[in-house]
This record gives structure tokens, sequence and C-alpha cells, in this order.
């Protein structure tokens, strides 16, 4: 691998008598990984179930170094039971503890990786606001959000300005992956070396500061901020810290867990102090895996202020929320049609399935569809709402079509499941995936299917026969 002159002096710079085993570690090959997906399924059935050579790795309890050829192609990847993730890209949210029901924003999530991770530290209790700037990648989020069955998620196509309005000190929890030069990506993309230059390191600079800005005023009094690169410049790692607490006194960092800070170096002090030592750089040299940056910070108590700034958001989007409903209801047939939906959620769902909805709000979009959302402000412009919870399904001539999103996220609650081993229904398996009906002894009606205890899609069941309702543009 022939680096850039001129990254190679700073990392020798960097680096020091490091440098030899750190470019060593960029000649060799890259490892492959994966995080298994406890919202769907547990690590322990994981082990059972995929048959490849896997190693668990020592960071992320969920995660795994393995080997597998066409991974996309594994069932328990249309299944959303794993999601194929660098490991150093996992390291981020391992620095910071997630509790279920917490309200966590990942500011910059395409594709989806950062997002799922944390949702499934929830626990299926919470939200996760999911935003992509990008309108060609935001549509890859929302497709890996409905993959993993992420119930309380809003994805959105915006700037971190415009979500800045929205949610004023509302986060528990703010991730900023920010976009980099990415010169810890060189030995997995060739392009990060021959776009390499201080220009792009600097114009990524700029770009990190605006993000941060934006970032800091949407974390509640308490809550945290987790910054994160792939890139080792201290352009956009350290010094953009060291600048970011200088303007924001209300902020401090913190130490990352443990975990983390074992298979990773401190950061810079050289720039901005002994306090960036709290930083940590993912090296990998260090540890398996490529290049990666982390900071996490926590933000001062705010005492009054967070609560009247929520109430306030909360106040707007229920009155906004309430005049388009009544809006709707002089259509006439809103009401006719959200009381099909009900019904078929009480036929379709088990009481532990029924329990659960309790928790979200039954709304209509504008293409007539309906959904499960979480109970927070959204954008009041709609355009940017690329989706918002669980979409339930339509309703045509008095019949509800079920959408792949609801089989995905509430399969396991379903009262009917055809549930798939891997061991023993490959064939079924296999022919479910191609699009094809297959044979069951479930009763008739709508059925989740599972692989496992992973909900990969749904079916109507009549006499025995499972008609398929796998979405044509995901058959293998």
């Amino acid at each position: 691998m022939t680096l850039p002159k001129e990254f190679e002096k700073r990392m020798r710079d960097i680096l020091g008598d490091d440098f030899d085993a750190f470019k060593k570690a960029l000649e060799s090959s890259p490892v492959r990984a994966l995080r298994v997906n406890t919202i769907k399924c547990s690590t322990e059935e994981f082990e059972k179930l995929f048959e490849f050579k896997h190693e668990k790795l020592p960071f992320a309890d969920a995660g795994y170094i393995f080997e597998c050829e066409h991974i996309g192609s594994h069932p328990l990847h249309h299944a959303g039971a794993i999601y194929v993730q660098e490991p150093a890209a996992m390291s981020p949210v391992e620095c910071v503890e997630i509790e279920p029901g917490m309200k966590i924003l990942d500011l910059c999530a395409s594709p989806g990786g950062k997002s799922t991770q944390a949702a499934s530290k929830l626990c299926g209790k919470g939200v996760i606001v999911s935003n992509e700037i990008d309108t060609s990648r935001v549509q890859i989020l929302a497709q890996n959000i409905e993959r993993m069955g992420v119930r309380g998620a809003v994805v959105t196509n915006t700037d971190s300005a415009t979500l800045a309005h929205t949610y004023k000190n509302f986060f528990d929890l703010v991730i900023v992956d920010a976009p980099c030069s990415g010169e810890g990506m060189m030995r997995k993309n060739p392009l990060a070396i021959s776009e390499w230059s201080i220009e792009n390191i600097e114009m990524s600079a700029m770009r990190q500061k605006e993000i941060l800005e934006n970032a800091a005023g949407m974390v509640k009094g308490g809550g945290k901020l987790l910054y994160s690169t792939c890139t080792f410049a201290p352009e956009e790692n350290e010094m953009q810290i060291a600048d970011f607490l200088t303007e924001h006194s209300d902020f401090h960092l913190i130490p990352v867990s443990d975990r983390v800070q074992k298979v990773t170096k401190e950061g810079l002090s050289e720039y901005g102090g002994e306090k960036m030592k709290l930083c940590r750089r993912f090296y990998p040299h260090i540890s398996l895996g490529e290049g990666q940056f982390m900071a996490l910070l926590e933000r001062d108590a705010v005492p009054y202020q967070d609560e009247a700034d929520i109430n306030e958001s909360r106040r707007k989007a229920k009155g906004d929320r309430s005049q388009k409903k009544d809006s709707q209801k002089r259509r006439g047939t809103d009401e006719a049609d959200e009381a099909v939906i009900k019904e078929f959620l009480i036929e379709g769902l088990s009481e532990e399935g029924l329990l659960e909805i309790e928790r979200y709000d039954l709304k209509k979009k504008g293409d007539g569809s309906y959904s499960l959302v979480a109970d927070i402000p959204l954008p009041e412009n709609e355009k940017v709402i690329k989706c918002a919870g669980v979409i339930v399904g339509s309703v045509q001539k008095g019949r509800v079509i079920p959408h792949h999103n609801f089989f995905m996220a509430y399969g396991n609650l379903f009262k009917r499941k055809i549930v798939l081993s891997l061991d023993t229904d490959a064939e079924k398996i296999k022919k479910y995936l191609h699009g094809e009906s297959i044979f069951t002894e479930c009763d008739n009606g709508f059925a989740a299917v599972l692989i496992g205890s992973s909900a990969v899609g749904g079916a109507k069941v009549s006499a025995s026969e499972a008609k398929n309702y796998y979405p044509k543009g995901l058959r293998m």
C-alpha cells in the first residue's frame, strides 16, 4: 500500500515508534464482522444457528468476527437477526451506557449501524430519531431500520439546523458520527487514499463544527453527546473537541466504558491539554478493525429549562396533530378505516403484543397507510420525515393490506406464527425468500414468518397454504 507522503509524515508524528506496526496492519487484510441484533435474536441463539466460523469481539457483547461468503444472502441477514458492521464502527456506541426508555438522536445515521446498535440496547423501550441529510442514503437507512425490526424509530432526511429547531434540550443521548476525511478507512477503501488532502481535512472540520454546534442544543441537561469519526486527523478529532469545549462551557469530557478503553489508545493531549486523554483512538495495529476516534461529553444539568422546552415541543406537536386529525375526520372515511386497523391489530396480535402497541399512537400518513408512532415531537415540515414508527398497513375495500414493516417489527408478537428452522426447514426458507407459497399447519389468517425467533416477513394462510407477503424487491 502506497500512502500519501504527507499523511505518512503526520502519522509518524502521532504514533512515533508505533508507526511501523500501524503501516504493517494497513497492509494486511481487513477483518469482517457482524453484530447480532438482540431485538430479534439472542447471542446464544445466534451461536447455535450460525454455521460459519465466528469469534466474539472483546468490547461488544453482540459483536463477532466471522468468515462467510455472501453474508447478505444468509437467511439470518434477511430476517434482521444480524447486521454486518466493521468492528471499529461498533466501538462508539459501546462507549456509553444506554438504558431502556432513553430518547436518542443519531444525527448522521446512514446506513444505520449505530442507530440499530443503540436501538437494540433500548430493549424496545424509548425512542430513536435517525437522521441522514443525503437523500440517496436515507433510503438505505430506512430499509435497515425496518429490517432490524426497530419499533420506536423516526427516520428524517434533513440538516442538523432543522432538527435543532424541533428538539431543543430534548435528547438523553445525541450521536454525531460525523462525515470526515476517512483516513481510518484506507485499508478498506482505496478512494480514501486517492482523495486524501489537507484541504479535505480542513473542509471536513468546518462541516463537523457546524454539526456539533447544532447537536449541542439538542442534548438535555445531564444528557450526553457522543462524537466519533473514522479519521486520525487531529483537526477533526481532538482539536474539534477542544474548540467545542471552549465555546460550550456547559459540556465536559467524561470517560468512555472500560471495555472500549481496553482496546483503544488515549486521545492526543498536545491538542487541547490533558483532558483530551479521555478521548479514545481505535487503531488497526492495536485492535481488530479500522480507524476510529471517539469522544464522550456530558452536558451540565439545566434546571427547569429542559422540561419546559420538552413540554412546549410536545404541546405544539400535539396541537398540529389534533388539527390534522380534525381535518381528516371531516373527509368522512378515516374513522371507519381506523376501526378496521384496530380490529386487525386485536385479531392478529397476542395479548403481549396488544400491551406493547399501547405505548404508541396510531396515525394516518399522507399515503393512506397507518403507523404506530412514538409520542414525540416531529419536524413541522412533513417532507423531511422519511418514516415515523412502524407501518401497520393500509385499508382497501374495508380490509387491511399489512405492510412488511409490521411483520418485521411485531412478528414475534403475532398470534399466528410460522416458525422455520435453519436445520430442518432449509427448503421452505429458500422457497419463502424466493417469494413462493409454503405449506403450513398454521391457522387461517395473517401470520408472521420467523426463522428461529427472528421475523423475516409475513404470509396469509388459507387451507394450509401460506401465501407469500415477502416484498418483491427483497427476494432472492
